[in-house]
């Protein structure tokens, strides 16, 4: 055979009697020599260790954790599956708010013409540190806010769920698995010429067949390495959740930090208090004498939409299991979970919270009747 370091031809196949080098262990050396710069070349593919760093595959899971955290989602079982910047410091209190408090603050900048932008300046815009958005609205002049647990909380089992079903991921390990698949036909082919020519023990088959192994063992635990980067990003934002610090702002661009979250028990509803006194509130209305038609409008943020005001009608009462839900067409997308569902004289009567899988104008609200004295 020839030496695949220095050409000397030989019948020895373990060592070279000119250079000394052990044929199997030089034949390593190039093949992961070679795999090195494969993986400069072209970072989406490699081995076992390369396959966290798949970009698609990365995207895909930070829009899964961001939507995990974005809205509840009834299924057709009725089922509730809802569902990752430095955090600033504490913005201390203007002179407005000190002088009037923030109600004064507000009424000045954002003077509301109708009873919907006075609910509108009491709603308040959430961002968790793991990127999704959500909503809520002040219920007391202490500054008391309600929203959806499922926007302050995240939920791993949900986020996991997701990924599994989640399309784009399916479609980035179907790429790479074609890539592959590719690759391990042409050094097949390759092998095949080189055996052809020089032999089975010849430094060039060598080496194609470490490669050819290698191909085989990376497609062949390529989905548990995918799954298993899943798992291990969806665990770090669990783990870095419990510290969480969220960012919550006003209508005039006020910011507060806020890490004191209460949770409502077998309730999808969470409550906190802002740093600051005399807020704007919204007066809770009463659910329960709703009529089919009648006129509704939510205040929120739709995908980063701050403030977006939308309107529909009441269009019944639902049950889910052992909870009663105020349904809507006025729309609810990612971003107004827990803001609220006002009537035309600005009286808040529910709290946005779920869509109807795979449908549209389908919304549901949580009753303020249900929003425990807080």
């Amino acid at each position: 055979m020839d030496c695949p370091k220095c050409g000397h031809s030989q019948s020895n196949t373990e060592q070279c009697e000119s250079c000394g080098v052990f044929f199997e262990k030089y034949v390593q050396y190039l093949a992961d020599k070679e795999a090195m710069a494969s993986a400069k070349r072209s970072p989406h593919r490699g081995g076992r260790d390369d396959t966290p760093g798949f970009p698609l595959v990365k995207g895909a899971l930070a829009l899964i954790i961001v939507l995990s955290g974005a809205f509840a989602i009834f299924g057709r079982d009725a089922t509730d599956s809802a569902t990752i910047e430095p955090v600033a410091a504490p913005v201390p209190s203007t002179p407005a708010q000190a002088q009037g408090g923030i109600a004064a603050q507000i009424n000045k900048s954002h003077p509301p013409r109708n009873a919907i932008e006075a609910a509108r300046n009491a709603t308040v815009f959430i961002q968790t540190p793991w990127g999704s958005l959500g909503s809520g609205f002040i219920v007391s002049a202490d500054c008391r806010v309600v929203t959806n647990r499922h926007v302050l909380h995240f939920d791993s089992a949900s986020a996991k769920r997701a990924a599994e079903q989640s399309p784009a991921i399916a479609k980035e390990l179907a790429r790479q698995q074609g890539e592959l698949l590719q690759d391990l036909k042409h050094l097949s082919e390759a092998y095949r010429e080189e055996v052809g020519r020089n032999g089975k023990g010849s430094g060039g088959a060598l080496t194609l067949k470490i490669k050819i192994d290698k191909v085989k063992e990376t497609l062949r635990t390529l989905p548990e390495s995918v799954r298993q980067q899943v798992n291990d990003e969806i665990s770090k934002t669990a783990l870095y959740a419990r510290l969480a610090t969220y960012k919550v702002s006003l209508v005039d661009g006020t910011r507060f930090d806020v890490n004191q979250i209460e949770y409502v028990d077998e309730l999808d509803l969470a409550s906190f208090r802002l740093p600051a006194s005399n807020c704007p509130y919204i007066k809770r209305g009463k659910s329960a004498q709703l009529s089919q038609g009648e006129r509704l409008y939510t205040v929120g943020s739709p995908s980063g939409l701050t403030y977006t005001v939308t309107g529909g009608v009441f269009s019944g009462y639902r049950d889910e299991g052992e909870r009663r839900y105020l349904q809507t067409d006025a729309p609810i997308n990612p971003g107004n979970s827990g803001g609220p569902l006002i009537t035309e004289v600005g009286d808040v009567i529910g709290v946005n919270t779920a869509i109807l899988l795979g449908t549209q104008g389908i919304g549901f609200a949580i009753p303020v009747e249900d929003i425990p004295a807080l």
